[in-house]
């Protein structure tokens, strides 16, 4: 008698089965029983809870039947049974661990079987051990009908709610684990019937493989793959079908003696099978997915125990298994792809126009890699994030690869004059036309953007708040010790700001001060440099914003007084560099400048004329230096500000096109 921790086995199994594993499990056996019986049929009955019904819920299913007439256990099939890993089944795929299955998801399973012996009927009667014994309670004897069959019963479902409820569910479920059986044509696959217990409801699930609203045959084809490692050949069929009742995606499956063991989404390899297709009749749109089916001798001699994978390495081949599950696979979606090229061209095509759209329309700096460009991996549902990140790889891969072709003509001091090195240089200098061209669309883009930020809020009538023009040029409570000067915009105000030694926006740079100008700018003396000293000879531009369409100021919120008093405090020292550094060096010879950057009302024409500043030209401003406060002082309205913006930039706009 054998003696085995059968819990232990069934607490180990690590497949990736579900509760329609033992279901599955049980029909295979049974088609198996079966063998060519032209008149073979498996009945599954489910039985429910015996509770009332509400609002027209199902109850669900807790018990399931599956029953044959097949040859029934006879003493060779039970010493089979009983024995573990029995090779009995070998030639046929048995590997004697499918039955640990039905004990991973129902707490009993009882075989009621009748076979034949000789010319007398037998009956044998078991239940599956979960200790140390397969077969416990035994019953065997003369049977007093005479028929072969077994009833397979699996009893108390160990989670209810795993299991559909719906009996056409169900049905769906089973008829595509099992359809692999279905497209083996050498088969004689038995009437399989799914009904409920008090035969209020039937499905005969062969019948969906004749309905063409179901499933559908696309087509077949023997293909032989070539391993790399020896160039030996191995053939494998390849069976395409349509099911148009599955939400999943289409798929490529690898089976092994008539059973599922591994599934691949067909986008793995042709990212245009990752939507669903459709047929129309009559104007009718039916969605469905394609499933693949591979069969070979090769998948049937090096399928694991359990069924569940493949012995042979996921990717390529080896000395020991000369081909590899990808190698397989691949193959195959090419077969797919030739029953349904026509859609997946389209697809395609669609991709690669949303994509060269998005380099016309929005990012024209990148139409230098359209031709580099791989369009053969990309999903079909692309943003634009993706298109983006997509086009950063194939530069920076560009760049590396110029970067290291320049390191070898370097080292090479016998020719540097050649047609590579021309090559090479065009290509940096196209790399930095490629930056500049993204760097001009960006201010384009900024300036359209601080443009609307000037009109009126459609939500509420009222203009925006300075600080969403203030973050837009330069981001509140950021420095430039931890912002890049592309990250800010600057260079709305004044060109020469775009590369400042250092910058503080609505940042606390005193022990006792909390009153902060809006902008501080450190300038070098050359204005063109980020880097240098904290010296008294750099020049300090103060900025300060004021709400677009702002009419009313008090007199204690003047400005340009505000502005000015700020200066003044940096001059006593009140102010240091970031994060306590040093402080911030100044002199009364300091240049400094102020802006102040706000709709032109009438009080700010009476804080200028105070100031006894010049209006500018075009009346959008003022102009002139303070002896008092020893700063050049500018008043800048909005409308001059992106006017001044938009006329600097607009031969870049104009060269570019996009003006």
């Amino acid at each position: 008698m054998s003696k085995i921790n059968i819990l232990g086995i069934v607490k180990n199994i690590k497949s990736k089965s579900n509760v329609y594993s033992p279901i599955v499990e049980a029909v295979v056996n049974s088609i198996d029983a079966i063998g060519n019986n032209p008149n073979g049929k498996i009945d599954i009955i489910v039985y429910r809870e015996n509770v009332l019904e509400f609002d027209n819920a199902k109850p669900y299913i807790i018990n399931i039947e599956v029953n044959d007439n097949g040859v029934g256990f006879t003493q060779e099939n039970t010493d089979s049974f009983d024995t573990y890993l029995s090779e009995i089944k070998l030639e046929t795929g048995g590997k004697g661990f499918g039955r640990f299955i039905y004990l991973k998801y129902f707490n009993d399973v009882i075989i009621k079987s009748q076979y034949k012996e000789g010319n007398n009927y037998k009956f044998r009667n078991f239940r599956f051990g979960k200790h140390d014994e397969i077969i416990v309670d035994k019953e065997e004897g003369n049977a007093t009908e005479n028929y072969t069959g077994t009833k397979l019963i699996l009893k108390n479902i160990i989670d209810k709610e795993q299991l559909d409820k719906g009996l056409d569910v169900i049905a769906r479920k089973l008829v595509e684990k099992l359809l692999v059986f279905f497209v083996n044509t050498t088969l004689n696959v038995p009437q399989i019937t799914l009904r409920e217990s008090d035969k209020s409801a039937s499905i005969i699930l062969n019948d969906f493989i004749n309905d063409n609203n179901s499933i559908s045959k696309v087509g077949e084809k023997l293909i032989f793959v070539k391993s790399t490692i020896d160039n030996l050949e191995f053939p494998f069929t390849v069976k395409v079908y349509k099911i148009y009742f599955s939400p999943l995606s289409s798929k490529v499956v690898l089976a092994a003696h008539n059973r599922e063991v591994t599934e691949t989404t067909l986008q793995t390899y042709i990212p245009e099978f990752q939507d669903e297709f459709y047929d129309i009749t009559n104007d009718v749109k039916k969605n469905y997915i394609i499933k693949s089916y591979v069969l070979g001798e090769y998948l049937n001699n090096n399928v694991s125990l359990e069924r569940e994978s493949f012995d042979f390495a996921k990717d390529v081949g080896d000395r020991l298994y000369p081909l590899g599950l990808a190698e397989i696979e691949k193959e195959v979606a090419n077969v797919v792809r030739s029953f349904f090229e026509e859609d997946v061209t389209s697809r395609f095509e669609k991709k690669t126009e949303k994509v060269k759209n998005y380099v016309i329309k929005q990012a024209p700096w990148h139409r230098i890699y359209l031709n580099n460009f791989d369009f053969t991996n990309l999903p079909t549902n692309l943003s634009d994030e993706k298109i983006e990140m997509e086009f950063q790889k194939l530069k920076f891969k560009k760049e590396q690869e110029t970067h290291m072709e320049i390191k070898e003509i370097i080292a090479n001091e016998k020719d540097t004059t050649d047609e590579k090195f021309k090559q090479i240089i065009s290509t940096v200098s196209q790399n930095g036309k490629n930056d500049l061209a993204h760097y001009v669309c960006n201010r384009k883009l900024i300036i359209d953007t601080f443009d609307e930020l000037r009109k009126r809020r459609e939500i509420d009538n009222k203009a925006h708040l300075e600080s969403e023009l203030h973050n837009l040029i330069f981001p509140m409570g950021r420095t430039t010790e931890n912002l890049d000067y592309e990250d800010h915009n600057l260079w709305l105000l004044d060109e020469r700001l775009v590369f400042s030694q250092y910058v503080a926006s609505d940042k606390i740079i005193s022990k006792s001060e909390t009153i902060e100008p809006d902008l501080i700018v450190f300038n070098e003396e050359i204005c063109i440099y980020r880097h240098g000293e904290n010296i008294t000879t750099s020049p300090l531009t103060i900025f300060e914003f004021k709400r677009p369409k702002r009419t009313n100021y008090p007199d204690n919120e003047n400005p340009i007084m505000q502005a000015c008093r700020y200066a003044e405090k940096i001059r006593l020292g009140m102010y240091e560099m970031p994060d306590g550094l040093e402080p911030i060096k100044v002199s009364n010879e300091t240049p400094v400048f102020i802006y102040v950057v706000s709709d032109i009302a009438d009080k700010i024409h009476e804080f200028a004329k105070g100031f006894s500043l010049t209006i500018s030209p075009d009346g959008e401003g003022y102009f002139g230096f303070s002896s008092g406060f020893n700063a050049y002082i500018e008043v800048i309205s909005y409308r001059k500000l992106i006017d001044d913006a938009k006329m600097r930039n607009k031969i870049f706009f104009k060269k570019l096109g996009i003006e």
